[in-house]
């Protein structure tokens, strides 16, 4: 692995560019409610600059960072800095999907990023590194390290993420058989250093198909080569995704990605929850987050905004202020 080029792709969305603000409102007017066209996903907490200085402190061996993102620099990045590589939405999204408002369409289009290496891990831009970490938290005997943790929960609120989850599955159980699966791979179905997700997958023993894969919000590692493949087996259902200006009822989400390196065997079987944690932000948990981040609990944490967080301002303080404890230094990234 020492030799292996592992490259990082970052994505960020603001909406203070006033042309994108334009285009924006223009097409979510022509929208109804069945699209998700959520005002905080674009509120910003500040913390980007934390991800690049956990970067450069807490994983030096990185090859090159994709920073992709529909508007212009921060004021604070050093564009000239020599691993970062920036991007606008339009150089990695075929023009015929442009503009978007969705990260889908930017996501199943990683692999057309000119120069990405074979090996990359994606990071959205609230997911930061608390501690060091090595190529081998990322990829072994050359592929991604990940979990087949089957799941068949369902969310009693239909909304729109989950219907895109739902269909993504839909895909993988139409080009993949679970039993065929198991067969061809059946110590990464029912992992033996990972007892508890074998005996849980034994649930679904006797199921043909895949129930669904438990959701893992912390970054994703990917091999180029899936995206080639299905965007050859699924090049309709995506091409629909692409075209939706919002995410929508009837996309398929990128999950897909993941879910088909699992299905097809092409992963190695470790336990990232062991070094990762996932805070989906309410005003509940918002202490144990900051513990996490003060004390660095994990090597990788996620902080997921939403909609349970109402005092935005006294809470975006208090993740920053843990933050600048632990990564007080400027990185080569910054200006």
């Amino acid at each position: 692995m020492a030799d292996e080029k592992i490259d990082f792709v970052i994505t960020w969305g603001s909406n203070t560019d006033p042309e994108w603000r334009k285009q924006y409102e223009y097409y979510a007017a022509q929208y109804g409610r069945s699209v998700d066209k959520s005002v905080y996903r674009y509120r910003s907490w500040d913390t980007l600059h934390f991800l690049f200085r956990g970067i450069e402190k807490y994983a030096p061996w990185v090859n090159k960072v994709f920073f992709i993102t529909n508007a212009n620099p921060p004021q604070w990045m050093n564009t000239e800095h020599p691993k970062l590589v920036f991007l606008n939405d339009k150089d990695v999204v075929p023009s015929q999907y442009m503009p978007t408002f969705s990260c889908y369409p930017i996501e199943f289009n990683f692999h057309r990023i000119k120069g990405l290496s074979d090996k990359f891990v994606y990071f959205c831009d609230d997911m930061f590194l608390l501690d060091d970490v090595l190529p081998k938290h990322f990829f072994r005997k050359g592929l991604p390290c990940d979990i087949c943790d089957l799941s068949a929960s369902s969310n009693t609120q239909p909304n729109v993420y989950d219907n895109s989850c739902f269909m993504a599955k839909a895909l993988i159980n139409k080009h993949f058989s679970k039993i065929a699966a198991a067969r061809k791979g059946p110590l990464k179905m029912y992992p033996p250093s990972l007892p508890m997700v074998a005996l849980k997958n034994l649930r679904f023993f006797m199921l043909p198909t895949f129930p669904g894969f438990h959701m893992n919000h912390l970054p994703q590692i990917y091999l180029k080569k899936t995206f080639d493949e299905i965007w050859k087996y699924c090049e309709e259902d995506l091409s629909r995704t692409c075209a939706s200006k919002f995410r929508s009822y009837g996309d398929i989400s990128p999950t897909l990605i993941r879910y088909w390196q699992l299905a097809s065997g092409n992963f190695t079987s470790c336990n990232v929850y062991k070094y990762g944690q996932v805070f989906y932000l309410s005003d509940q948990n918002i202490s144990a987050c900051v513990d996490c981040i003060s004390h660095r609990k994990k090597r990788i944490i996620c902080i997921n905004d939403g909609d349970h967080v109402t005092h935005f301002e006294e809470n975006k303080k208090r993740i920053l202020e843990a933050l600048e404890t632990i990564l007080p230094d400027k990185s080569g990234f910054e200006l």
